[in-house]
């Protein structure tokens, strides 16, 4: 499984979609703040890294957060 399809289970376990594109904007798919945290505490746990609180305010889309990532899972 790459990192996207990990990404994308996630996000669609937690917030009860069926898909994620990678130019979804976060506040379209209904992310509140709360929502925010408890995604990036899975993403978190899953690929072993941790994000600021700066960086989560910082996500505009999906492939923001697969870029961020992408760069701390090298």
């Amino acid at each position: 499984m790459t990192n996207l399809e990990r990404i994308e289970q996630i996000f669609t376990e937690l917030l009860k979609v069926e898909k994620i594109e990678p130019e979804m904007e976060l506040k379209a798919l209904g992310l509140d703040s709360l929502d925010l945290v408890e995604v990036m505490m899975r993403l978190e746990e899953e690929f072993g890294i941790e994000f600021s609180n700066d960086e989560m305010l910082g996500f505009s889309t999906v492939a923001d957060v697969v870029a961020e990532i992408e760069r701390k899972t090298k």
